[in-house]
Formats: C-alpha cells, sequence, structure tokens
C-alpha cells in the first residue's frame, strides 16, 4: 500500500487493513450491505459479540430486568452504527428495533427472562403477530432468551419443543452453526402478510450461581 493520507485509500484499501485495525472488517461490512440477507448476517454477528460480553459478567445482569438488558443491547448496537431503538411503536412496544440505512430494511427483537415456556411463548406471538409486517426485508425477527437458570441448554431444547408442538402453518426449524446448543431459527407462515416469516431464537447465558460461596 502506497504511503498515502488515509484519506485518500479507497474502500478496498481500507479493508486490507482488517487484520491490523480492530472494527475495520465489520464497520465496512455494515456499510456496504448488498441485500437484507447481507444486513442480517452482520447484524446476528455483532448481537452475538454484545451477548458474549454480557455472559462473560452475569452476576452484573442479576438484578436487570428485561428492559434493563434490552437496552444495554440497544445502547452497544448504536455505538457500531446501527438506528437501534428500544420500545419502539411498531404495533405496539417492541423491545428492539433495528432499521438499515436503505431499503427500508428492518429487524424487530421481543426480550423475554425465562420463566416458563407458556410466557416465552407470549412473546414470540407478539413478535409475530402484532409487531412484525412479514414483508419484504422486514421477513425476519428475534427471540432474545434471558436464561438466568442454570443449564440453559436445556431451556433452548424445551422451548424449540414447546414452539414445534403448537403447529404453526407451515412450521420448520433449524439449527445455528454457530452456537447450536443455545439459538435455533424457526419459519413458519406469517398470519398478515402470508408469506414465510423467520425467527432466531437466542439464548443468553445469564446463569450464576458460584459454588465457591458455599
Amino acid at each position: 500500500m502506497t504511503d498515502q493520507g488515509i484519506q485518500n485509500f479507497t474502500i478496498a484499501q481500507l479493508r486490507e487493513l482488517a487484520p491490523v485495525i480492530p472494527g475495520v472488517g465489520p464497520f465496512f461490512d455494515r456499510l456496504l450491505a448488498r441485500d437484507y440477507e447481507d444486513f442480517l448476517r452482520v447484524l446476528y454477528q455483532d448481537i452475538d459479540s454484545i451477548i458474549g460480553g454480557f455472559q462473560e459478567n452475569p452476576e452484573l445482569l442479576r438484578a436487570d430486568g428485561e428492559d434493563r438488558i434490552t437496552s444495554e443491547l440497544k445502547r452497544s448496537l448504536r455505538l457500531l452504527g446501527y438506528a437501534a431503538t428500544h420500545d419502539e411503536k411498531i404495533g405496539g412496544h417492541s423491545d428492539l428495533v433495528v432499521r438499515g440505512k436503505v431499503k427500508n430494511y428492518l429487524w424487530i427483537g421481543e426480550a423475554k427472562i425465562h420463566g416458563g415456556y407458556d410466557y416465552l411463548y407470549q412473546g414470540f406471538q407478539q413478535l409475530t403477530t402484532r409487531y412484525s409486517t412479514g414483508d419484504v426485508n422486514q421477513s425476519c425477527g428475534g427471540m432474545l432468551i434471558y436464561i438466568k437458570n442454570n443449564n440453559a441448554a436445556n431451556v433452548v431444547s424445551q422451548w424449540r419443543a414447546h414452539l414445534k408442538d403448537k403447529a404453526l402453518d407451515g412450521y420448520s426449524d433449524s439449527n445455528c452453526a454457530e452456537r447450536p446448543e443455545h439459538v435455533f431459527y424457526s419459519a413458519h407462515k406469517h398470519e398478515r402478510a402470508g408469506s414465510i416469516f423467520t425467527v432466531k431464537h437466542i439464548g443468553v447465558i445469564l446463569g450464576f450461581d458460584p459454588k465457591d460461596r458455599r
């Protein structure tokens, strides 16, 4: 790379700096998302990274409710450059709304602290029948499941079985390659749109029960 002011670099040249400057690669991935799938791919990577930070210090979140944790997630996404809001009015008070810079990209997340599978299903219904439109570039959402008890993998497995038992129209589910025991995808026919709506179910491991204090 030639010795020139960084303001004169092309995007391709700046991308070459990704291995040595943290955040350069993901920044351009967010900026240059070519389509809705690209937008989602980068968004999910960023959400996973933020959640990973939450999971490293669950003791700090023990007293926090759904709104407090989700607000922190929103704040982190905004620092990365996303147009993210909490409690935005879209068919009701949506927990987490993320919009793309172009083409009307929209992703909505519903957040629940795990307290029972009927409670999680209530959140799923809010997401899929109240908040989401199911339109083009708005056909995906997420369930953010804050799990404060132990054995998060079992919670996610039981939730997956519970949802499958609802026999939703056109329902299918699939594994998440990155976090197969704590994350999965579901898809079913969106009632209003009549097209397939996909939900990423994200288990957030926030259990904290250290045995050294006993």
